[in-house]
């Protein structure tokens, strides 16, 4: 795919983030997912990029934003997208987020409302369960206290990433987005997922999900072991009006995994709001 990207400072921190389709055409921003980075809805940028502005941008810690730099907060990922429509003149933007991008839609969402026409919150979750948060801490000690350096990349772990998150790799009717997924699991690094998890275990989301407005779609995949469609019904139960569509044979990152089904899913969502 031939697109041009771009890196702004937005917020004293250098975000690296594309802008596709015709300008004065709706603004449809997509957020990704713990451990990938933008290219990641590469497909959505074909689909998409006639109808709407397509923005996509790397998030702190991944792709080509801030390799290196401090913690942050899930506030602070908010704020850098606000930040960066406002650099573009963008006032307002349907906003769909995966997995790390889907909280960061919960931030916005809670504090900047006003600037968002619809949330698509993907395979993901407000809060970790207790469970969860003790092993993300076991595994953020050991990694701090291994000899990783701020280039030390997943490249050994993306095997078991892919078995443990994609619903039957080996199998895939996609073997383009397989390949896409295993480039990007690759050159994440160690420190930019382990600064990540820490934002994740500072949020607490699930107590406010009444105070979202926002015309919301819950999209989860049906073989999502990370976030599963029942952890997810919460979110479709208590987010005013939220619409739910699971897709089946997707694992956590059912846009790239099954491309098709989410592109025609996001169209009818996005069209049932502007009839």
């Amino acid at each position: 795919m031939n697109t041009q990207t771009a890196t702004q400072s937005i917020n004293n921190v250098p975000i690296h983030f594309s802008l596709d389709g015709p300008k004065g055409a709706p603004v449809l921003t997509f957020a990704h997912a713990l451990s990938l980075d933008m290219r990641s809805f590469d497909a959505q940028v074909a689909a998409f990029q006639e109808r709407y502005q397509v923005l996509r941008l790397d998030l702190r810690g991944h792709g080509q934003t801030d390799l290196g730099g401090r913690a942050f907060s899930m506030e602070d990922l908010a704020d850098d997208v606000i930040g960066l429509l406002d650099h573009l003149g963008l006032k307002t933007t349907h906003f769909v987020g995966s997995s790390l991008g889907a909280m960061v839609g919960l931030a916005l969402a809670f504090d900047y409302g006003d600037r968002l026409d619809s949330l698509t919150f993907m395979a993901s979750q407000g809060a970790l369960p207790d469970e969860r948060i003790c092993i993300a801490r076991e595994n953020i000690a050991a990694l701090r206290a291994s000899d990783a350096t701020a280039e030390t990349t997943m490249a050994d772990q993306t095997d078991a990433m892919m078995q443990r998150l994609v619903y039957k790799p080996a199998k895939s009717a996609y073997p383009d987005q397989m390949a896409l997924l295993r480039r990007i699991l690759g050159t994440t690094t160690l420190f930019g997922q382990a600064r990540a998890y820490e934002a994740i275990l500072a949020m607490n989301y699930d107590c406010r999900l009444f105070e979202i407005k926002t015309p919301t779609l819950v999209l989860a995949g049906a073989q999502d072991t990370s976030t599963t469609p029942e952890r997810m019904k919460m979110y479709k139960d208590q987010i005013a009006g939220a619409e739910m569509v699971l897709l089946p044979d997707a694992g956590h990152f059912p846009n790239v995994e099954q491309p098709d089904a989410f592109n025609e899913v996001l169209q009818t969502f996005l069209g049932s709001l502007n009839p």
